[in-house]
């Protein structure tokens, strides 16, 4: 009997001590940083997760405005020179970080330059992002794969615009990870990164399937002729990307001439010939679905029969459109509800001529009414007419300006892209010669009535001859289709402007 009043008190003693390690787990894991919810202030979620986390918390400094977003009140009173800091206090690790222009206690925007971030540090910042954040920036922060695996995860959950990763070599071949199916960025710098024409190979195959990224910049890498071959591969289904920087990459005339071959006009290979139809199949089969259900005879379910004593609809609109002509007519005017001899109502015309009115100021002033009046009314209608005009693309496979040459299928090339950068680097006459024709093909093509194309094209810092006729024929397109190009005043036109002052 004592043996088993020791037997069971050493298994008492064994549970008690598992149920305390248990609750010392539960402790633990309620004080861990992923167990952290958010308060919303982010000064005080950044200092308790790097308390959880047992780190010491690297300062959060209020980012310096510009002084040309601070109006003119930030000009009046005592000016200030200079301010004193601290020895050091500039080299030491900071985050500065922007707030929110709602809410004061959140942030939009962070930056760190110049110092070493570790992926606890990225860690941390990953866990206290507040959904406000639209705007990361990392300059030369030794950045490598496993801290881009971490930004990646920060910009999954949260609807991050712009993106700056400048001088971080050591991921130089992982940037493509940022660019996934559900990615918001519109905004990507990667300058100074070292990429070559092997690490924007998959960084050009995410270009093609991106659906936000409109303005990339790559100055300053080493992707060569392969590496443009490559991103103009990516550019040929891309139809978002506006702005792209190229310059100082040891671009020849050969990554020149597949650049502007996607300028053109685009013959679809053979995968993208199946892919065409996949895709046409598909619309089909989704106009078939989206057509009314109809019953066992054949009939719509929503589609009222026909009178099998007096025919089909169709046949009495016919005999009511004989060719007696006026009688008809009036005989119609009578037949309508609302109406008395012959005339139509107030209450029936009222809708009509408000919409007859609409459509006459025009069709974009057509719902004016849901203008509201006042200085409201106004601020509304101001900002409405500065909002540019948005030129959405259709898929490039499903373009229906396609035609067919030596049995071939050709689709309009790439017009959604505005601006290229091509400074600092090594085309050559038969570079421009290359670009010259695609601006030309663009400009005379009916590809794409109505859509201009490329717009902005630099080319400062290459070895082309300046005097060469493509060049200056080039310069002269180039400036008529600058958005910002006004036109110079004929002789006459002067003298009458002079004449009227």
């Amino acid at each position: 009997m004592a043996k088993k009043k020791e037997k069971a008190a050493a298994k008492e003693e064994t549970v008690q001590a598992i149920e305390g390690e248990l609750e010392d787990e539960e402790v633990a894991d309620d004080n861990s940083p992923e167990a952290y919810t958010l308060t919303g202030d982010y000064r005080t979620d950044y200092n308790e997760i790097c308390k959880r986390s047992e780190m010491e918390p690297i300062l959060l400094r209020q980012r310096a405005q510009n002084p040309a977003s601070l109006g003119t009140d930030a000009v009046e009173g005592a000016p200030t020179t200079y301010t004193t800091k601290d020895k050091y206090e500039y080299l030491r690790p900071c985050i500065e970080v922007e707030q929110d222009d709602e809410n004061k206690d959140s942030i939009k925007s962070f930056y760190v330059k110049g110092w070493k971030v570790s992926p606890s540090i990225l860690t941390v910042l990953n866990l206290a992002a507040p959904q406000t954040l639209t705007t990361i920036s990392l300059w030369r922060c030794g950045l490598d794969r496993e801290a881009l695996h971490i930004i990646a995860n920060m910009l999954s959950k949260l609807a991050v615009r712009n993106v700056s990763l400048d001088g971080n070599p050591e991921c130089a071949g992982h940037f493509h990870l940022l660019l996934t199916e559900d990615c918001t960025i519109s905004s990507l710098s990667l300058r100074s990164n070292k990429i070559s024409c092997s690490d924007i190979t998959p960084l050009a195959a995410a270009l093609s399937s991106n659906k936000s990224l409109t303005n990339l910049s790559l100055h300053n890498n080493c992707i060569e002729d392969e590496g443009a071959q490559q991103i103009a591969r990516g550019l040929r289904m891309n139809r978002t990307l506006l702005t792209l920087n190229l310059s100082g990459n040891k671009i020849t005339d050969v990554g020149t001439k597949a650049l502007s071959d996607i300028l053109t006009s685009l013959t679809l290979t053979h995968e993208e010939i199946v892919a065409r139809r996949k895709l046409i199949s598909e619309n089909k089969s989704s106009l078939v679905t989206d057509e009314p259900p109809t019953t066992p005879g054949g009939r719509a379910k929503d589609r009222p029969g026909s009178n099998s004593r007096t025919g089909s609809h169709t046949a009495l609109d016919k005999k009511g459109k004989g060719a007696s002509g006026k009688g008809n007519k009036k005989q119609d005017k009578m037949e309508k509800p609302g109406t008395k001899d012959g005339r139509k109502s107030d209450m029936g015309n009222k809708g009509k001529d408000d919409k007859r009115k609409g459509s006459r100021a025009g069709g974009g002033d057509a719902k004016k009414g849901n203008i509201k009046k006042g200085t409201a009314g106004k601020k509304y209608q101001e900002e409405k007419e500065q909002e540019p005009e948005v030129v959405e693309f259709s898929n490039p496979l499903l373009e229906a300006n396609m035609s067919e040459k030596e049995g071939k299928i050709v689709v309009p090339g790439n017009y959604a892209l505005t601006c290229l950068n091509l400074n600092n680097n090594s085309i050559n006459d038969n570079g421009i010669t290359s670009l010259y024709k695609a601006i030309h093909f663009q400009e005379n093509s009916t590809m794409k009535r109505g859509i201009k194309g490329l717009l902005r094209l630099t080319l400062r810092n290459n070895k082309f001859d300046a005097e060469s006729r493509h060049y200056n024929e080039l310069v002269d397109m180039m400036t008529r289709r600058d958005p910002f190009y006004e036109q110079p005043l004929i002789e006459e036109d002067q003298s009458n402007i002079t004449a009227q002052t």
